[in-house]
């Protein structure tokens, strides 16, 4: 067999990607791209213990979560990051992806209906206070000022980032949603979330919107289930490539009711969203295994051809 004439460095964190994941993959490339070798790292190794042989071929490094302590020492490292909601949304935009209206929002502010609608969402940005969608609220519109500033007053955790209002997307009675994940846009799972239980009705008193789910994922309230419908995997390709420079995003999209138009609500691009294995997917896997989640489009044949050609084309 001829040697290698390029590297691919996987870089693991096992609590959010199991290293045998990784490894299936491997074996994977050294069928489809023999001349890329494959090496697995954890993500607190330093470069340096690495053999220097591999420095003297063209890498590229690959890491589904930000970077820990490895940090190649040449080549390019292509790797998740912390990338504001509000600045995804812009993003998305900007490539031709529809996405709600949403800005920055200060509780106390005034909304006009004329350009929200009668309904709005707010919502956290803050990582921790949003990360299970139990700290988003249904507001009327006009009546998001006083309420907004009852459910995050000063000094909730939620205000130590930036807080969204959002037109609400009607997604009917039982809140539903899609989760692709894509690895440099290629779809690996496609996942449909639904809410257990009903969203309040929109003629209901205030204190029902504030006391009832309106997101999908509200944990644990939820049902999850395989779903590729073809125009949501076709949408979720085209919203990946807003932000190319991210390996692994698990995109969060809405289908309106009324009109079945699909809106892009967040990408994910700190990568912790590999439920084959992660830690934190442990009960969703009890709905949908793992082995039924890697099935659904082969998803490390599909990682190893994405994994190989970005190799071949980005690695220096």
């Amino acid at each position: 067999m001829a040697a290698a004439t390029h590297n691919l460095i996987l870089v693991n964190r096992p609590l959010a990607q199991a290293p045998k994941d990784f490894n299936a993959i491997a074996a994977r490339m050294a069928a489809l791209a023999p001349e890329i070798a494959v090496h697995l790292v954890h993500a607190d190794t330093e470069a340096a213990t690495l053999p220097v042989s591999l420095w003297e071929k063209p890498v590229l490094a690959v890491s589904m979560l930000p970077p820990g302590r490895f940090r190649p020492l040449r080549g390019r490292f292509l790797h998740g990051a912390h990338i504001p909601k509000f600045e995804q949304m812009r993003r998305f935009a900007d490539a031709g992806v529809a996405v709600p209206v949403t800005a920055l929002y200060a509780p106390g502010r005034q909304l006009r209906p004329e350009r929200w609608g009668r309904h709005v969402i707010v919502k956290p940005t803050a990582i921790r206070a949003m990360s299970q969608g139990d700290a988003v609220f249904l507001m009327r519109t006009e009546r998001a000022a006083e309420l907004g500033l009852r459910v995050f007053p000063e000094g909730h955790a939620a205000r130590a980032a930036p807080l969204l209002v959002q037109q609400f997307i009607d997604t009917g009675d039982y809140p539903e949603s899609y989760r692709v994940l894509t690895l440099f846009g290629a779809p690996i799972q496609a996942m449909r979330y639904r809410a257990w239980y009903p969203r309040p009705p929109l003629d209901a008193p205030d204190e029902k919107f504030l006391e009832g789910p309106v997101a999908s994922n509200a944990d644990p309230h939820f049902s999850c289930m395989l779903d590729a419908e073809p125009e949501v995997l076709a949408f979720a390709r085209r919203a990946a490539a807003a932000m190319p420079e991210v390996p692994l995003q698990g995109l969060d999209i809405v289908r309106e009711r009324t009109t079945g138009r699909l809106y892009a609500l967040e990408a994910n691009p700190g990568g912790n969203t590999w439920h084959f294995s992660s830690k934190l997917a442990e009960q969703g896997r009890r709905e949908v295994s793992g082995a039924e989640r890697i099935a659904q489009f082969g998803a490390w044949d599909v990682a190893a051809r994405v994994l190989a050609e970005r190799t071949l084309s980005d690695a220096v």
